[in-house]
């Protein structure tokens, strides 16, 4: 079975080299490029696996490419690096012609949006670019601790020690972890954060992300600073609430105006002890005049 990575380019590589082989775009061919059509061909990837990720292709470019009213064949295809990400750039694929430039995110199987860490030293505030100031000293003071803990834990295994092993991992590490963040969160609220936050979670540039799925694909248009020819998305302004979720899943969610929900899901990305943590972020809700499209197959 290909792993999600090996998927995932794939499936970029299916979306532009649909872009360039049936409405005549030029691919800028470098290294993201070959890599990308690698894992297209890749030995794990099944030869069911790629018809759906073409018809995937097929059907999601078509839809964009005429909402976007692109009739020209002049233009150039370009694969981003995964480093765009760290910059607010979510992009994986960006089409340029004369007129205008238009991106996309490819994603297969999931909606996930970013996966951040909290660390001893992660100034997360500054660092999202949701406050000049950063952290405030209380919120460092309650982490220390707590890191400082996992720290030695893995010091004394020789970094053996698996998360498996701990007692009451939730209540040492997790919602300490979680409390703090969304204090931080609270604390640093603001019109200007609020607005900082849903850019920093999304992206900073207007596009369309395209979900491929065994049955369907789904198209979602991003268009918060009007460059798409689809309804705008406002804003927040302010947090309405914070909240946790329970059971199994120890999370936050988060819950601005404007319609802007998201949950925060702390985990170990892996079984070893490590000193970070590792957040998924889903979208509960998309704003109130959020783009969305399905095509099944």
């Amino acid at each position: 079975m290909a792993s999600q990575v090996i998927n995932g380019k794939a499936f970029e590589w299916a979306v532009g080299n649909e872009i360039v082989q049936s409405y005549g775009f030029k691919l800028k061919n470098d290294d993201i490029a070959e890599y990308n059509k690698q894992c297209f061909f890749h030995n794990q990837i099944t030869q069911v696996k790629r018809d759906n990720f073409l018809r995937s292709a097929s059907e999601s470019v078509k839809h964009i490419l005429e909402k976007e009213k692109i009739t020209e064949s002049k233009g150039l295809v370009s694969f981003l690096p995964d480093s765009k990400g760290q910059e607010g750039d979510v992009r994986d694929i960006v089409i340029t012609t004369d007129h205008k430039e238009l991106g996309i995110s490819c994603k297969t199987n999931h909606d996930a949006f970013k996966h951040s860490r909290l660390s001893q030293k992660n100034d997360f505030v500054k660092r999202w670019g949701l406050h000049s100031d950063g952290c405030s000293k209380q919120y460092f003071d309650t982490i220390f601790p707590i890191f400082e803990e996992l720290k030695e834990i893995k010091k004394k295994s020789a970094g053996k020690a698996k998360w498996a092993d701990i007692e009451d991992v939730p209540k040492r590490f997790y919602w300490p972890l979680l409390n703090a963040f969304s204090d931080e969160i609270e604390r640093v609220s603001s019109p200007e954060m609020c607005r900082n936050f849903i850019k920093y979670i999304v992206g900073s540039f207007d596009f369309y992300k395209i979900i491929s799925t065994n049955k369907k694909v789904l198209i979602q248009a991003f268009n918060i600073n009007q460059t798409l020819n689809t309804t705008s998305q406002p804003l927040p302004t302010q947090i309405d609430f914070v909240k946790d979720k329970n059971t199994t899943q120890y999370s936050k969610t988060i819950s601005f105006d404007k319609g802007w929900v998201f949950n925060f899901r702390i985990h170990n990305a892996s079984s070893r002890v490590e000193a970070s943590l590792k957040f998924d972020v889903t979208a509960l809700a998309l704003s109130y005049k959020h783009y969305t499209h399905h095509i099944d197959y």
